[in-house]
């Protein structure tokens, strides 16, 4: 679906102010030590000024291997390049790849590569860039978090067939292939860079490339390719990027002009910035979700009663309206999205309070439960989420606590760590949306669901190359999770960002850490 416009004074339901504090914040952020204004006005450039949501700090990372944050994804989206990007219906599209092909069985891939391409310091991309990234990717040693998600490649024989042709051999058959290299992990880098480089000063063949990048210091500064491969691209000189964990600091700071584009806004809290004649409001639909994850090996989500019972009391008209503010689709607890391709086209399910409690004292607790709910303000919408599910779960008996925890450890400290959390996950396409989080072996697997007859399914849809037999198998899959998997999807939220008025090329992507500023121009 393209991206669209929003009109100003849209009707807002539940609609929370701007505070005071959150304008503040995103001002004294703005003007600490070296200004953004003052930057620009020294180097007479024309600069694009961003903020990105999520901190990262001391943690934060220029290295493709090592992307964990929203931070990350955009300055990695700034320097490097992918073989393959993902159009909005996740079909994927060509980026240094030219065109692919596959054997019969699906377990040989050919790629094609550009030959016009060059890395920013002037060294042509060949084919043995491609191999060092993936043979560094999946090598145990570099410890990167995307090995698993990669797992179908064997390391070894990832191999330059000539200067422009590479040939990645599986362990297993893959049917697509090419969107599975699609993540946030597999852009592309210079054979031989050293990791303690490439996290501060990568060089790749994206638009821009580094300037200044210290983390944990504001901002990080990016510059022009001038040598980029698509003409007339970038349309900025320079662009800064800045972190600005708050979703009303971030509403601010747009509000007041201190950035030209911020994205991942709250969906309730938006009517200072649909007022605003200065700033222009963009959604597209996405494959978004929110969650609640229990851990099915620990008591008492181990009983699928109780998981069923925690998934019925769920109003998800209500998470819609009061959580994504109307901006969104309700779901089924089902991560694939009915518009994307091997998506369950089904009515979600409806509120059922007496089911709830009827399935709790089968489960042995006729009295009703106890829980605790570890949640943070780390993607906008959680707390909120948590705070509406505590009311609603309430009237089954069951009794949930909701404990708040700092944003910046909420990733490092409690997601897979504790049993019952909010969790959120990017845009995917329908493997990636199942495999990553849910298969037993998952390194992601935050709910320890483990069920061989959905990893089977999985596997089988892979090597599938009858279409129709490919999406009976996923759609299989997906029903398993509804019935028995141990998280609740209450909604498909949808990806908002905003604009200053004058700014123009701002797109947005179903795949949240896909981003593109290249045709974003600020005016004259």
């Amino acid at each position: 679906m393209p991206t669209r416009v929003l009109k100003r004074g849209s009707q807002m339901t539940d609609v929370l102010k701007l505070s005071r504090r959150g304008f503040m914040a995103a001002t004294s952020v703005l003007i600490a030590g070296s200004t953004l204004g003052a930057v620009s006005a020294q180097t007479a450039r024309k600069t694009l000024r961003i903020a990105a949501g999520e901190a990262d700090g001391p943690k934060g990372t220029l290295d493709p291997a090592f992307s964990a944050v929203d931070p990350d994804s955009a300055r990695v989206s700034l320097v490097y390049e992918r073989l393959v990007i993902q159009d909005d219906t996740f079909t994927p599209q060509p980026q240094l790849a030219l065109s692919w092909e596959s054997n019969e069985t699906a377990d040989v891939w050919t790629f094609k590569l550009r030959q016009d391409v060059k890395f920013q310091d002037g060294e042509p991309f060949t084919a043995r860039h491609v191999v060092y990234t993936f043979r560094r990717l999946l090598d145990p040693a570099t410890g990167s978090p995307g090995t698993p998600s990669l797992s179908a490649i064997d390391g070894d024989k990832v191999e330059a067939v000539d200067d422009y042709t590479v040939r990645f051999t599986l362990k297993t058959p893959v049917v697509e292939f090419p969107s599975y290299l699609v993540n946030r992990f597999t852009y592309i880098v210079k054979e031989g860079q050293p990791t303690d480089q490439l996290r501060t000063a990568g060089i790749g063949t994206g638009p821009f490339k580094v300037e200044h990048y210290v983390p944990g210091e504001e901002p990080a500064i990016f510059v022009k390719n001038d040598t980029y491969w698509r003409p007339g691209l970038p349309k900025v000189d320079a662009v800064e990027l800045r972190s600005i964990p708050d979703p009303s600091a971030r509403i601010a700071a747009i509000a007041a002009g201190q950035v030209h584009v911020v994205w991942d806004l709250p969906r309730i809290g938006l009517e200072t910035l649909e007022s605003n004649p200065d700033v222009h409001l963009i959604e597209v639909r996405a494959p978004f979700v929110m969650t609640l994850s229990f851990w099915t090996d620990t008591k008492p989500f181990d009983d699928v009663r109780v998981r069923q019972a925690l998934k019925a009391v769920v109003d998800r008209e209500a998470v819609l309206k009061l959580v994504a503010g109307g901006h969104g689709t309700v779901a089924a607890d089902n991560p694939v999205a009915p518009w994307i391709q091997y998506g369950l086209d089904e009515p979600a399910p409806k509120r059922d309070v007496a089911r709830a409690k009827q399935l709790l004292a089968e489960a042995g607790y006729p009295d009703g439960i106890d829980l605790e709910l570890f949640t943070s303000g780390a993607t906008p919408g959680f707390v909120e989420l948590a705070t509406l599910y505590q009311g609603l779960a309430a009237e089954a008996g069951i009794r949930v606590k909701v404990t708040r925890t700092p944003d910046s450890e909420y990733w490092s400290n409690i997601w897979l760590k504790k049993p019952f959390i909010s969790s959120s996950w990017s845009g995917r396409d329908a493997d990636a949306a199942l495999s990553v989080p849910y298969l037993s072996d998952a390194d992601w697997n935050e709910t320890h669901w483990k069920n061989p007859e959905f990893d089977g399914l999985i596997h089988e849809a892979r090597r599938t190359v009858d279409a129709a037999k490919r999406a009976e198998l996923y759609q299989k899959a997906q029903k398993l999770l509804q019935e028995d998997g141990g998280v609740i999807i209450p909604v498909f939220v949808n990806s908002v960002a905003a604009a200053s008025a004058g700014v123009s090329g701002v797109k947005l992507y179903p795949q949240g850490h896909q981003k593109d500023f290249s045709e974003v121009d600020i005016g004259a």
